[in-house]
């Protein structure tokens, strides 16, 4: 029987997914502004395509993918909790592990 501390670990996780979300598409925005960032100081005029600002959406990206699977395993596991059971989700992190990869080494391969 799931307990209400079982439920706030729950909400915990949840939360942990959010900030960490939060984190990249923060870390996604500062990336695609750095380079208007570079050419103020430069005197430069900027384009509005640059690999950075590529990089940096693709990490924004990475962000919004990060919040949806993080509230797909909150619901999911409040579901579990609620029946007293519990489902080892190996294929869903491996997808979403795969999807992360893949956008990682498809962003290295474009700024290379």
């Amino acid at each position: 029987m799931s307990s209400n501390t079982d439920h706030f670990a729950n909400k915990r996780t949840f939360l942990a997914w959010m900030r960490t979300g939060i984190s990249l598409m923060g870390f996604g925005f500062v990336i695609a502004k750095f380079v208007i960032f570079l050419h103020a100081l430069e005197g430069k005029v900027t384009s509005s395509f640059s690999d950075s600002l590529i990089a940096g959406e693709v990490m924004i990206v990475v962000g919004m993918i990060t919040i949806a699977y993080g509230y797909v395993e909150y619901v999911t596991n409040e579901k579990d909790l609620d029946n007293n059971k519990y489902y080892s989700r190996k294929t869903e992190l491996l997808v979403f592990t795969a999807i992360i990869i893949g956008m990682a080494i498809l962003l290295l391969l474009f700024i290379i």
